[in-house]
C-alpha cells in the first residue's frame, strides 16, 4: 500500500495514484507539493514532480510554477528538507493544506530526477500534522538558502529515441588502428615485474595475448558488419539499376508513341489534302453539268 497517497487528474483527464513527498509554503505566500509515481531510471534515480497548490473553499487545484526565481526557491527548499533525516521540518515552511486522500487536477508540473535517499528523506518529514492551523496568517519569511546535499538533483529531460549507428569500414579501420596503438603503448609502459618474496608458480599465472584475443573476438564482428554493409550497398545498386532500366523503357515507349503520333498527323494531313483535291474536282464536274 502506498503511504501518503493522493490522486492526480493528469493532462489526459486520467486519474493516477501518486505519493506525496512534501508540502511547504514559500515567502511569496504560495503553497507547493512534491509528489512521485515511483518512476525509476536505469541508474536508480527516481522522478519527482512539483506544483503549486491552492485551496478554494475546500477544493484543491494546481498553480503553475511560472518564474525561474520561484523554481529556484523551490529547489532550495527541497535541498533544505532532504539535507538531514535528524533535522525537524522548519516551522516557517509549514503549509496549511491536507493532501492525503484528496483528488487534484494538475497540469504542467515541474520535474526533477533525484536519488532514492533524497526522496525518502523528504517523505520521512511529511505529515498532515505539519499543517499551520492559522490559515492566511502565516508569516512571510525569506526562504533560507543553504548548501546543497550530497545527493544530486538533476533536471528531468524527455527520453530520447535510441538509435544504433553502424560504423563505416573506414571508421572500423581507424578504430582498429587506435586500439592497436593503445595496446602498443600499454606494452611499452609496463614496468619491470617486481620479484616476489614468495615463489610464483607459472601454472598459476594466466597470460592473455590481447592481440590474438582481438583477432579472435573483435575482428569477426567487424568483418561481419562490413559484409552486411557491402551486401546492403549491392542491393541498393541493384535496385538503382532496375529503376534506371524501367525509366529507359518508359522513355523509349514515350518516344515511340510520339513518333506514331507524328506519322498519324502526317497521314491525316495528306488525306485532308487529297480530300480537298477530290472535292475541287467534283465541284468542277458539277459546274460543267450545270452549264449544259
Amino acid at each position: 500500500m502506498i503511504e501518503n497517497k493522493f490522486y492526480v487528474i493528469n493532462e489526459d483527464g486520467i486519474r493516477v495514484d501518486a505519493r506525496i513527498l512534501s508540502k511547504f509554503r514559500l515567502s511569496n505566500g504560495n503553497n507547493y507539493i512534491t509528489y512521485t509515481y515511483d518512476e525509476y531510471n536505469n541508474d536508480g534515480m527516481i522522478k519527482i514532480y512539483e506544483t503549486g497548490i491552492t485551496n478554494d473553499n475546500g477544493i484543491l487545484s494546481y498553480k503553475e510554477i511560472s518564474t525561474d526565481q520561484e523554481w529556484n526557491d523551490i529547489k532550495t527548499v527541497l535541498k533544505t528538507l532532504a539535507k538531514s533525516e535528524e533535522e525537524a521540518f522548519p516551522a516557517v515552511l509549514k503549509a496549511d493544506l491536507k493532501i492525503v486522500g484528496e483528488e487534484v487536477d494538475i497540469k504542467n508540473p515541474k520535474k526533477l530526477l533525484v536519488s532514492k535517499k533524497f526522496a525518502d528523506v523528504l517523505a520521512s518529514k511529511y505529515s498532515e500534522d505539519t499543517t499551520d492551523t492559522s490559515v492566511g496568517t502565516a508569516p512571510v519569511i525569506e526562504t533560507p538558502v543553504i548548501e546543497a546535499p550530497a545527493s544530486p538533483v538533476v533536471e528531468a529531460e524527455p527520453e530520447l529515441e535510441k538509435t544504433i549507428k553502424i560504423p563505416t569500414f573506414e571508421e572500423l579501420q581507424a578504430r582498429n588502428k587506435s586500439i592497436q596503438a593503445a595496446m602498443n603503448t600499454v606494452k611499452e609502459e609496463v614496468p619491470e615485474p617486481v620479484q616476489p618474496k614468495m615463489p610464483v608458480y607459472e601454472s598459476r599465472v594466466k597470460k592473455v595475448d590481447y592481440e590474438e584475443k582481438f583477432k579472435k573476438d573483435v575482428e569477426p564482428v567487424l568483418l561481419d558488419v562490413y559484409a552486411q554493409q557491402q551486401k546492403h550497398i549491392e542491393e541498393l545498386e541493384e535496385e538503382l539499376s532496375k529503376t534506371k532500366f524501367d525509366l529507359f523503357e518508359k522513355q523509349k515507349e514515350a518516344l515511340s508513341l510520339s513518333n506514331e503520333k507524328a506519322q498519324i498527323e502526317r497521314k491525316t494531313k495528306a488525306l485532308e489534302q487529297e480530300l480537298d483535291g477530290v472535292q475541287k474536282k467534283m465541284s468542277g464536274i458539277l459546274d460543267v453539268l450545270q452549264e449544259k
